[in-house]
């Protein structure tokens, strides 16, 4: 029988990475790719070859939407284990197709931008086009910003086994060590756990340093991943012409600079209020000054340790509450076993959701522990799960939204089930558990967040010049961290760029900043919510169906009418997510000398 906690694959390819579906599937595709290689768009765009441009457009999005599924089904696999050496080399395989299939988009997008205005209009017109008209002209537009046709293909093509490669490379040196801790052998994903969720600080101390130093024997692999992952694509910026480094991560997430640059002055001007809440939660510790490995250390008693099951009935009954559709999505997904929440070594650290876009199926990947953490995780990806879900009979083009937006539905589903959580507490110590978590929350996307984006800047700035050392990428990340956390901890985690996964993304650059303008945007989404109670639920399934078609800013101003590039809007989000801390505060003086 197998176990609840643990996800099925096999309906999607049986057999795992030895799977002969899995085998044949990758045959067809790679078959299907090179007969697309062959085929010629007709030329010239007339009204009669219109047909045959659409058709090819089509296809590209079926290979798109067939190569996504089994890199979904594969992603799964490296998670599930870390040690499946079969699924990494079907990693790198896939990045090879999808290198092939980018080639096949840049032709595409080529022979759009060759269009003038009157031929591209017309193409636009035709009734299959129209639904994704918004990303082709992206694509269009894009294409009009690069380099030549040629060119773009020669980029890709040395992008799979050198710019992606960097990436495996990390992945398979991250994933290696196994550490003795407290006299059990533990992954470096289960060793982080202790940072998060021990109460006990010295085991928390240990757990960190015994981090620090296995991640500084292995920071020059590390830190070579890192130089040449950021040489390759400054250079290719270059040879386009791109001197702004955010230039690809904004338009990525189609977000206006002036955007950013607003939220992320509201965020440095109002984020120092969270330096009472550091006191606060200092004082219930014990200590003087937080850590790093504090300041997400527990506080608050809790007689209770969830199991998944009461965890994933906990989510479902109440987001019933806010919104009958999100909670049958939920049971569905859970019934399903669409989760893999086992806690068991061999596992990748950290918690993710993947669509598989043929099967119109999504599964979520996390480690239940049993704490607040686990719950608002699940919470969270069964939101990411239920955006896709509402997506799922758009077109492939008219469902490709920007990170900058992911966290939209994610974050709502979680902050619905902690706060019917806080509502639920048992006394004033579960309380003080459950505003620590949410302003732990707080912490991440306006501090973690903002220093991960720092010491990005800063380091692209630095590369530009020359390659940087261990010593040097650590002096940044702690001026990054000291700058973002205003200097309030005692110690810091320098080698932070070489622990976190996100910085060797090589998919999605700048793979920081979209998370805090997601948190924040939907902290304006669930204000709407509240406001409007039941008559919004139809309101927010058509933002989240809007989120592949526009722009995060027009989103913004359709849906919520407010202009992302005035600070109104990013201040009252902020104002919410820090509304806490002064409960917290009186609270923890209450409790004060009872150690969390």
């Amino acid at each position: 029988m197998p176990k609840e906690d643990t996800w099925e694959l096999d309906s999607i390819f049986p057999g795992g990475s030895a799977s002969p579906e899995l085998a044949e599937y990758l045959d067809r595709l790679d078959t299907d790719l090179a007969a697309e290689a062959a085929t010629e768009l007709p030329e010239p765009f007339t009204d009669d070859t219109k047909a045959a441009w659409a058709e090819a457009v089509h296809r590209l999005y079926d290979l798109g939407e067939r190569g996504r599924q089994a890199g979904s089904f594969v992603g799964c696999l490296t998670a599930q284990n870390v040690r499946d050496e079969r699924a990494l080399q079907l990693d790198a395989d896939l990045d090879r197709l999808s290198a092939r299939l980018g080639a096949l988009w840049t032709r595409m997008r080529s022979a759009l931008a060759r269009l003038d205005e009157a031929d591209w209009q017309r193409l636009m017109a035709v009734p299959s086009l129209q639904v994704v008209s918004f990303h082709l002209n992206e694509e269009r537009t894009e294409a009009r910003m690069k380099m030549p046709q040629e060119l773009e293909t020669l980029a890709d093509d040395l992008a799979a086994d050198g710019y992606h490669g960097w990436n495996r490379l990390y992945g398979i040196v991250s994933s290696d060590p196994e550490v003795a801790f407290q006299g059990r052998p533990l992954s470096l994903g289960q060793l982080q756990a202790k940072l998060f969720d021990t109460p006990e600080r010295s085991t928390r101390k240990a757990a960190f340093d015994l981090f620090e130093e296995t991640w500084s024997d292995i920071a020059k692999p590390c830190a070579a991943a890192l130089n040449n992952q950021a040489g390759f694509r400054l250079a290719l910026y270059r040879h386009r012409g791109w001197e702004d480094i955010l230039q690809e991560p904004l338009m990525e997430n189609r977000l206006k600079a002036e955007s950013l640059e607003a939220m992320w002055a509201v965020v440095d001007d109002k984020s120092a209020k969270l330096l009472d809440y550091f006191t606060a939660k200092a004082r219930l510790l014990g200590i003087d000054r937080l850590s790093w490995f504090d300041i997400h250390a527990p506080v608050g008693r809790s007689g209770r340790e969830l199991t998944y099951t009461e965890a994933a009935e906990f989510t479902v009954e109440n987001l019933r509450r806010c919104n009958p559709s999100m909670a049958d999505f939920s049971r569905m997904a859970v019934d399903r076993r669409w989760v893999e929440a086992e806690n068991r070594s061999g596992k990748r650290a950290g918690g993710f959701c993947t669509s598989f876009p043929k099967s119109r199926e999504s599964r979520i990947f996390m480690t239940f522990t049993g704490s607040i953490n686990s719950l608002m995780t699940l919470a969270h990806e069964l939101g990411h799960a239920y955006h896709s879900w509402v997506m799922r009979d758009l077109p492939a083009g008219a469902r490709r939204y920007p990170m900058s937006v992911a966290e939209t539905a994610s974050t709502f589903s979680e902050t619905v089930v902690r706060d019917a959580f806080s509502r639920a507490a048992e006394g004033k110590e579960e309380r003080l558990q459950v505003l620590a978590a949410k302003l732990d929350d707080a912490v991440s996307f306006l501090m973690d967040i903002r220093s991960r984006f720092a010491f990005e800047t800063a380091f692209f700035r630095e590369r530009r010049k020359r390659s940087l050392g261990v010593d040097e990428l650590n002096a940044l990340m702690e001026q990054a961290q000291r700058s973002a956390f205003k200097d309030a901890l005692e110690r810091f985690h320098p080698l932070f760029w070489a622990s976190k996964l996100h910085f060797y993304i090589t998919a999605a650059p700048f793979y920081n900043f979209p998370y805090t303008v997601g948190f924040l945007f939907s902290s304006g989404v669930y204000a709407r919510a509240e406001a409007e109670g039941p008559a919004f639920q139809d309101a927010y399934v058509a933002l989240l169906r809007d989120t592949g078609r526009m722009t995060t800013d027009e989103l913004a101003r359709k849906h919520l009418g407010v202009d992302l590039a005035r600070p109104d809007f990013w201040e009252s989000a902020v104002d919410r997510v820090l509304a806490d801390i002064g409960e917290f505060g009186a609270l923890a003086e209450q409790a004060a000398g009872v150690p969390g």
